[in-house]
């Protein structure tokens, strides 16, 4: 017999689960979540996204629980009442968001994930946070982060909380408030990143983890585990954790996407400073439509575009192959027709241009999301050529290019520029970008989604720790000047420039954690 959310899934479309942030949560992650939250002796359960029922399922032989409810789709709702088994359930069909005066023993939940751009009543939910908790929100904060910042100021105090969610939130901004309210009772008991993501949401585009917490007793440290499969849960919490984070030391304003991973290193204080030391990372020019803005050589040259209306640009990731980018790099891109101008006509610009600006009216690229705010909607952002460029995705190391040609570059890169203390020291910032030690240090800042696929926001890199000047200035100019043309010839830092960066990391010595049992 088929599940309920696979045969809702072929009745109901694809615009409409997305519309609710609907992800339908594993029978063993469910099972895991209501176990633990019971053993606070408490029999009652409510479900603020009660969706079909996961929570339900694992209980619904037993009369004795309470379960009760929430849910604002009137459609699953009425789908999950076609296909219960008379279990008598209190669900509500309300915004859960918007309902307030509540209090609950335990709560167990799987929010809908809807980006702040989905996320379209939210001024509403904001001001209606601020009345109730006087808690105010940054408008990137996702309903999965409000979902359990509310359900966390609904606990009465004697019973517990699980929460399976992304777990983006650990790394952004908009989560510091979110943190911030986990620890600060001393009720965190611990945090689970599922590594098994695409095992138990398939269709994961963020990382994944469960939250437990208990509000029946304090905790001094925090637990951070990593499960590897679904069937790992069971007994995770028997097994020790990969960090245990003294409660005094999680710092909110900080990223604890890091403490999921082994502390096989801390970071030497004294030899580092913050990346905007020296300058910062910005984001590439998004144009809002790439196949109006983006021309090879042959089609600005059937459009008959001036030299002067048409930008040298990296348009793809794919464009650069080696750390070191030139301008005979870029030549031979020209050469081979590959898109690597951008259109840029000014307001006054050429007849021909203006030939070319009414054909995109004519095809709608003025009325794109990013051109219709535009005034005139043909004139893209302003950038300069940036020294070095990081990838925003990648998988297993990020991608770092030393950027000597013109080229500016779309938003498959983030671009550094580099204030007037740090043009002395492009070069030097290369190496070290690119060097091992540069790789597992910047990677702290990164923010893990689905499918192990790593991002990195601009600030996020600013942030990160780098070589404090007396450190560079152990190189010489020649040292410099051998490592960047050896990385643009043999495509990779020297060895020996790996081994003087290994100076900034100290490595942890581990000791064996005890295992408690909740």
């Amino acid at each position: 017999m088929r599940m309920p959310n696979v045969r809702y899934s072929e009745q109901v479309e694809s615009p409409h689960r997305k519309d609710y942030g609907q992800f339908f949560t594993h029978p063993i992650a469910a099972d895991f979540m209501v176990r633990w939250v019971l053993k606070s002796q408490k029999k009652s359960l409510y479900d603020p996204a009660f969706g079909l029922g996961a929570f339900l399922d694992p209980v619904s032989d037993d009369l004795q629980i309470k379960f009760t409810g929430s849910e604002i789709d009137s459609r699953i709702l009425n789908f999950w009442k076609g296909t219960a088994n008379g279990r008598n359930v209190e669900v509500a069909n309300e915004d859960y968001l918007l309902s307030w005066g509540k209090s609950h023993t335990n709560i167990v939940c799987n929010p809908p994930y809807m980006r702040f751009q989905k996320f379209l009543n939210r001024n509403i939910v904001f001001r209606a946070f601020v009345e109730n908790l006087g808690l105010k929100l940054s408008g990137y904060t996702n309903t999965a982060s409000t979902f359990l910042l509310k359900s966390l100021s609904e606990l009465n105090g004697s019973g517990r909380l699980a929460y399976i969610m992304p777990f983006e939130f650990l790394n952004t901004g908009y989560g510091t408030i979110v943190k911030k309210r986990l620890i600060q009772d001393g009720h965190l008991v611990s945090m689970i990143s599922l590594d098994c993501e695409k095992d138990i949401f398939p269709d994961a585009i963020t990382s994944v983890g469960i939250v437990l917490y208990d509000t029946t007793q304090r905790y001094s440290h925090v637990d951070f585990h990593v499960a590897t499969s679904v069937h790992s849960l069971a007994n995770i919490l028997e097994n020790a954790p990969v960090n245990r984070i003294a409660l005094d030391s999680l710092d909110p304003k900080l990223k604890w996407l890091s403490h999921f991973q082994p502390a096989d290193f801390s970071i030497n204080t004294q030899m580092t400073v913050p990346l905007n030391y020296y300058g910062h990372f910005s984001r590439g020019i998004a144009t809002g439509a790439n196949k109006f803005f983006v021309l090879r050589p042959s089609r600005a040259k059937e459009l008959e575009i001036p030299l002067e209306e048409r930008l040298q640009c990296i348009t793809k990731s794919s464009q650069i192959k080696r750390l070191v980018f030139d301008c005979e790099d870029y030549n031979n891109l020209i050469e081979k027709d590959d898109a690597v101008f951008l259109f840029n006509a000014g307001c006054n610009h050429s007849d021909r241009a203006e030939a070319y600006i009414q054909i995109g009216e004519r095809e709608g690229y003025n009325a794109r999301f990013l051109t219709k705010n535009r005034n005139p909607w043909y004139i893209t952002e302003k950038r300069y050529p940036s020294p070095f460029l990081i990838g925003v995705f990648s998988r297993g190391g990020y991608k770092i290019v030393r950027n000597r040609s013109k080229a500016l570059n779309l938003t498959c890169f983030h671009g550094f520029q580099p204030n007037a203390f740090g043009n002395l020291y492009i070069d030097q910032l290369f190496l070290y970008l690119a060097s091992a030690t540069g790789q597992d240090i910047v990677a702290l800042s990164r923010r893990r989604y689905g499918d192990a696929l790593d991002k990195f926001e601009p600030n996020d890199l600013n942030n990160a720790a780098v070589p404090a000047p007396h450190v560079f200035d152990e190189f010489t100019p020649r040292d410099v000047e051998d490592a960047v043309s050896h990385a643009k010839e043999i495509c990779e830092i020297p060895d020996w420039v790996n081994g003087f960066f290994k100076t900034l990391k100290t490595e942890v010595k581990k000791a064996k954690v005890p295992t408690l049992l909740w």
